[in-house]
C-alpha cells in the first residue's frame, strides 16, 4: 500500500512549487531519502519541476520505462509519470505560501508533506543547503523538521529488516 506525500520548496517570493510522490513517503522513507540525498536547493528545485512521481530514488535521472522494474536505474533514480509514462496534466503546483501547502497540500490524499527551506545551514564544503520539514495530515498545525524523526523511523527499518532476517536463518 502506498503512503502518498507531497514534495515542495519554499521559493524567495513565498510561494511554494510542489509535486506529488506516491510510494513510501513516511518520513523514515521518503522523508530520510530528503535529508540524506536532497539537500540542493537547484536539485530538488528541477525535480518537483518535472512533476508528479511514483517514488523519489537519489537522482532525477533520464526517461525509463516506467513498468520495466528491472531496470537497476527504477532502483536509484526518480520516476515520474509525466517524464517515463507520458501522463499528461501531472506537471506541479504552486501554492500561495506556506499556511495554503499547509491547508491544500493534502488534497490528493497525501499522508505527509514535505517542505525545502533555505534556514541558512551549510553542506561540509561551506555551501548554503536547504532543510526539510514535514507536516502529517492529522496534525496539519505546521511543519515541523524532519532530519531527527526521519533518521529515528529509517534506523527502526532497518533493525526491523535484520531482526526479521535472523528469524529466518533460525527457522
Amino acid at each position: 500500500m502506498a503512503t502518498r506525500a507531497r514534495i515542495g520548496i519554499l521559493q524567495k517570493d513565498g510561494s511554494v512549487l510542489a509535486s506529488y510522490q506516491h510510494w513510501d513517503g513516511y518520513p523514515g522513507g521518503l522523508g530520510y531519502n530528503l535529508v540524506e540525498n536532497w539537500t540542493d536547493t537547484t536539485k530538488v528545485t528541477s525535480a518537483i519541476k518535472l512533476g508528479n512521481a511514483s517514488k523519489w530514488g537519489i537522482i532525477i535521472g533520464t526517461k525509463v520505462d516506467f513498468d520495466d522494474r528491472n531496470n537497476p536505474l527504477h532502483e536509484v533514480q526518480n520516476v515520474y509519470y509525466t517524464r517515463d509514462r507520458g501522463e499528461k496534466d501531472q506537471g506541479p503546483t504552486t501554492y500561495f505560501d506556506e499556511l495554503e501547502y499547509l491547508t491544500e497540500g493534502f488534497n490528493s490524499g497525501e499522508e505527509y508533506i514535505y517542505l525545502m527551506k533555505e534556514v541558512g545551514e551549510k553542506n561540509f564544503l561551506g555551501n548554503p543547503q536547504g532543510t526539510w520539514f514535514y507536516a502529517h495530515h492529522s496534525d496539519a498545525t505546521g511543519f515541523k523538521p524532519v532530519e531527527e524523526v526521519a533518521i529515528k523511523e529509517h534506523i527502526e527499518s532497518l533493525q526491523r529488516y535484520l531482526k526479521d532476517k535472523k528469524e529466518r536463518k533460525v527457522a
